[in-house]
């Protein structure tokens, strides 16, 4: 924050990347004597936020009140003049507990918290009603002004009882937006309180840097996605004064779904299944399978490398130990209702040596365990991976084909596209298999991390019509996130905001993608593949794993026959504290110095250059563990460079900025990431004595502050 905001608070609020799309909403004012953080007065029939004199000098708190005046202003105006008073109430309580919230999540300070209430708004708990009502009367008599600073409204809006009961209904979907997404999933969702990251080193504030190639595992959302989200998120709001919040819910659930049967071609809206992740859809496509036949063999090609909860979920387990609507459960036990009885068999994706396996072994194992499992009476869940975490595609559909055809009747076939790197017309195609797919808008489309769908063909849909769905389903789904039918009545009558906010942005950025021409797709990601193989091709510390994606079936103007994952193993350099090709454990250290400013860490008469090179951030795929033979026997790590969606419809480009400029801009990106992990090779033994002092001090200051605390008190 500077100056700018004391004599221009108009273009500093165009300076947070968070309020971008509030600023554009309403005009804002500075008022140097105004004594109050902000007031929201009618200019024009616009109501508009007015800063005053804390607000203007106080940058640790201008965020706060600048969130809460901008979306006061948006609800204000966005309903009929009529209607106003009606909600005051209701709109200040919404504004109060999303910059609350916001606040908390932020890690603001206790000792210059901006208002006394704060800590009550923030909180899940509902604070006393006749409290809150108190303190939206003191408050809207000194907010609500009009140009000649007198009150426009009485204290008294809304009816009492009208009032509590929407507060009680709508109190766990009030937030800003970037804490409602980080809920509603499991605890590789949560954020750290000192980095604001989940566990994907992802943020749900927008990203307005570029340097993100992490789209095989997450990404930040970009402002335009943020925006999305930001808009939706208030319309919901209003949406939820004028009728229950509950209906606004279920509209919002009952679009996303409808967009996503529209763009991948499925019969219709219902056979859509909202999931937090594709881990989360592995549960729902087992339990379908389970109302067939209660005896299920399951077999996985590629398991090492699908999700890392997935071979768990696939039997039934909990893959975490909270699930998405927050139970506490205990990770590997059986999930209720799921037959303890159910196997996974696996077929590696690559040899001990890290080749891929051939086509023909596969194929050869999945029959094998085929036969066995049909002649003991099982029905076979088969898994299609397109595509594995390093890109590949196994087994193939034609593969697949063959077996459903040598056992006919005897195999429900899930294909997991939760990387989403294909045009939907071959998700269609799968789905008129009669296959069940699992996508995600998180992967290859960058939507914010944890968002998934289980997309049913209309033979599945159908067997929720006689179904009885395992009883452990209640602690991961909501009724309306599935079909609605008998067999859901059981799940909880409640909404997951969170999925569906970042269902929104995933949205946002598909349809950007999708607005790119067909040509013109093709083109930028032939640039853009080219120009970063190319960077890679000519570094001596990396080597490429083979790219051997199995093409698929041709169809006009496809962009998704090439590959767009890069995955490599970096070679130590000699250097005597490493492998000669960096293991899996040396590889997550250098991915997270990768997204760090490390330059304090190196060693005193470094150049310039090299501390600007550490500074930097970049965000690339989580390693994968690949067999390699000169790792002395252990798993070798690759990274992954990853291009996505937004790479090709620039939805993070800068406003102005021409595509060309932008995508010469991201290919250097990519050198100057290649530099950075040169750069961490070479002083690796600096960087690691350095990082274990800061633990060290860490540690001790921890000890210290136990050992104060069992000292005796003095009486």
């Amino acid at each position: 924050m500077t100056g700018t905001r004391q004599t221009d608070p108009m273009q500093w609020v165009h300076m947070v990347p968070e309020l971008a799309f509030l600023a554009d909403s309403s005009p804002v004012i500075g008022k140097a004597e105004q004594s109050n953080p902000f007031v929201c007065e009618q200019h024009s029939g616009v109501w508009t936020p007015v800063f005053g004199k804390p607000f203007l000098e106080n940058e640790e708190t201008a965020s706060f009140y600048g969130r809460m005046a901008l979306e006061m202003a948006f609800l204000l105006n966005g309903l009929p003049a009529q209607d106003v008073k009606k909600y005051l109430n209701c709109i200040w309580v919404a504004c109060a507990r999303s910059a609350a919230r916001w606040w908390k999540a932020s890690g603001g300070a206790v000792e210059s918290c901006p208002e006394v209430w704060v800590e009550a708004l923030a909180a899940d708990r509902l604070p006393e009603m006749e409290w809150l009502q108190k303190l939206c009367q003191q408050q809207l008599s000194s907010v609500l002004l009009s140009a000649n600073d007198q009150q426009v409204f009485s204290v008294q809006t809304e009816n009492d009882n009208d009032f509590c009961q929407w507060v009680q209904r709508a109190w766990p979907y009030l937030g800003s937006s970037d804490v409602l997404m980080a809920e509603g999933g499991d605890e590789r969702l949560g954020l750290n309180p000192q980095t604001h990251q989940n566990r994907y080193g992802c943020t749900y504030s927008p990203s307005v840097t570029g340097g993100q190639y992490s789209s095989s595992t997450a990404s930040s959302p970009s402002l335009h996605a943020y925006n999305a989200v930001e808009q939706q998120r208030l319309e919901l709001v209003r949406d939820m004064l004028v009728q229950s919040p509950e209906g606004a819910l279920l509209a919002l659930e009952a679009d996303i779904k409808a967009f996503l049967a529209q763009y991948y071609g499925v019969e219709k809206p219902d056979n859509c299944i909202l999931a937090p992740s594709g881990t989360d859809s592995v549960l729902a496509a087992l339990a379908l399978s389970l109302v067939v036949n209660p005896a299920v063999g399951v077999i996985l090609a590629g398991v090492e490398e699908t999700g890392s909860g997935v071979p768990l979920a696939t039997q039934g387990r909990h893959f975490a130990n909270t699930t998405a609507l927050g139970f506490r459960v205990r990770k590997s036990e059986k999930i209720a209702g799921f037959p303890v009885s159910t196997q996974l068999v696996t077929a590696p994706l690559r040899t001990e040596n890290g080749e891929l396996n051939s086509r023909q072994n596969i194929f050869h194992i999945c029959q094998q365990q085929i036969h066995k499992a049909t002649q003991a009476g099982q029905r076979v869940l088969l898994y299609l991976l397109d595509t594995s975490k390093t890109g590949q595609l196994v087994p193939d559909m034609q593969v697949v084909q063959a077996l459903c055809h040598t056992y006919l009747g005897q195999i429900d076939v899930v294909v997991d596209a939760c990387q989403a790197r294909l045009m939907p017309e071959r998700i269609k195609a799968y789905l008129q298999q009669d296959w069940a797919v699992m996508v995600t808008g998180s992967k290859f489309y960058t939507g914010p991390a944890f968002c998934g769908a289980l997309l049913l063909p209309e033979t599945w849909r159908q067997r929720l019509d006689h179904a009885v769905l395992p009883s452990g389903l209640v602690a991961y789904f909501n009724q309306a996130e599935w079909p609605a039918c008998k067999a859901t009545a059981f799940l909880n009558n409640e909404f997951n905001l969170g999925l569906l906010l970042r269902w929104v942005g995933a949205c946002a950025e598909i349809k950007r993608f999708s607005d790119v021409p067909a040509s013109e797709k093709i083109g930028r990601l032939e640039q853009f593949l080219g120009g970063i193989r190319h960077i890679l091709e000519q570094d001596q510390t990396i080597e490429l794993l083979p790219d051997t994606l199995e093409k698929r079936d041709a169809l006009p103007n496809a962009w998704d026959q090439q590959q767009t994952i890069f995955s490599f193993l970096i070679h130590g350099g000699g250097n005597s504290d490493m492998t000669p090709v960096l293991n899996l454990a040396e590889c997550r250290q250098l991915h997270v110095w990768l997204k760090q400013d490390i330059s304090g860490y190196l060693p005193f008469g470094c150049p310039d250059t090299a501390h600007q090179i550490m500074a930097r951030s970049y965000q690339l795929g989580q390693p994968v563990a690949v067999p390699y033979a000169r790792v002395r026997g252990q798993m070798a790590g690759a990274l992954r460079i990853s291009v996505s969606a937004r790479h090709i419809s620039g939805s993070d480009m800068p406003a102005g900025m021409a595509y060309q400029t932008y995508l010469e801009q991201e290919i250097q990106n990519v050198q100057y990431a290649l530099e950075k992990v040169s750069l961490i090779l070479r002083y690796w033994p600096f960087l690691h004595k350095a990082e274990e002092k800061v633990a060290s001090a860490q540690s001790e200051s921890l000890v210290d502050v136990e050992a104060e605390a069992l000292l005796p008190v003095a009486l």
